[in-house]
C-alpha cells in the first residue's frame, strides 16, 4: 500500500521509499524515514496535495511524490 491510499484516521508505518534518487534524498532530508508513523492530517479540495503527520511534523506532499512511499497499516 502506498501513502496515497491512506485514508483519514488510519495510522501507518513507513516501510520503504522508492523513486528517483533526487526525490528519495529530498524526502529523507524532510524527515520522511523508514519506520516512522504516518497519518493524513488534511486534504485539499481536489485531493491533491495532502498534508501528512510524519513522525512529529507535518509535511505537504503531492500524490506523485506520496505514491513512492510504501506504508503498512497499524492495528
Amino acid at each position: 500500500m502506498t501513502l496515497t491510499q491512506l485514508k483519514a484516521r488510519q495510522q501507518a508505518r513507513i516501510k520503504a521509499i522508492a523513486g528517483p534518487e533526487p526525490l528519495r534524498q529530498r524526502l529523507v532530508a524532510l524527515g520522511v524515514l523508514k519506520g516512522l508513523q504516518v497519518s493524513v492530517s488534511a486534504t485539499s479540495l481536489l485531493g491533491n496535495p495532502r498534508i501528512y503527520f510524519i513522525g512529529k511534523q507535518q509535511i505537504c506532499l503531492r500524490s506523485a511524490e506520496a505514491g513512492y512511499i510504501e506504508v503498512e497499516l497499524q492495528s
